[in-house]
């Protein structure tokens, strides 16, 4: 019984499987600092696409898929500096995602909630990891872009790195830009549904009776 309630809980945990999409920018894609009018781009490959799909975890469906964050740049306010970190709000607008499977197109709405950079020329945007990217839509086959449409909202972060050390004070001084390649990944992690939750609490109360007989 011991084992039939603890498979009944590992069973509704691993149900709500997490989906991340790594990827990684395009071979003449850069991310752009636009010096002192505090504002960020990010720019296309020959192809018109900024980034692609290069490793997954919980799919595989999307690997090598193309993709855009468009509607730069992106303005931020001022900035905040606690110690070697340095970081901003970024005030918007909002940007437009868009992955291509080759047939159909997903959309979403992506916010990128802040900026940052740490020491040696090192930066994120959306450092906290927050909850960044809503409204996706999909009409195509493709099952890890159904399942991120399926389990949305989700969060999306990227990194960059310069070779030389730049503050975000540094990226924000002169005409710019200041370019440099970036990687990043995107994830949902599902909402379990009430019947899901019931059944997991069912089976730790049902331990613990044990446990308590015991």
């Amino acid at each position: 019984m011991i084992i039939a309630a603890t498979g009944l809980v590992l069973l509704t945990a691993s149900s709500q499987a997490q989906l991340t999409l790594n990827f990684a920018s395009n071979p003449g894609a850069s991310v752009q600092f636009n010096g002192a009018a505090d504002s960020f781009s990010f720019n296309s490959d020959n192809n018109g696409w900024q980034w692609n799909v290069t490793s997954e975890v919980g799919g595989s469906s999307a690997l090598g898929l193309n993709a855009s964050v468009n509607n730069s740049p992106f303005s931020y306010g001022p900035i905040t500096t606690s110690g070697s970190v340095q970081y901003a709000t970024v005030l918007g607008p909002l940007g437009n995602l868009v992955m291509s499977d080759g047939a159909a197109n997903l959309t979403g709405t992506v916010n990128w909630i802040d900026v940052a950079t740490y020491g040696a020329g090192s930066g994120l945007f959306n450092a906290s990891l927050d909850i960044n990217v809503s409204n996706i839509h999909y009409s195509g086959s493709n099952p890890d872009l159904q399942y991120l449409v399926a389990n949305q909202p989700g969060s999306m972060d990227v990194s960059f790195q310069f070779s030389t050390t730049e503050t975000l004070t540094q990226l924000s001084t002169g005409d710019g830009p200041y370019s440099t390649s970036f990687s990043g990944s995107l994830s949902v992690v599902p909402i379990p549904e009430p019947s899901t939750l019931a059944l997991t609490g069912l089976g730790a109360m049902f331990l613990l009776r044990l446990r308590r007989r015991k």
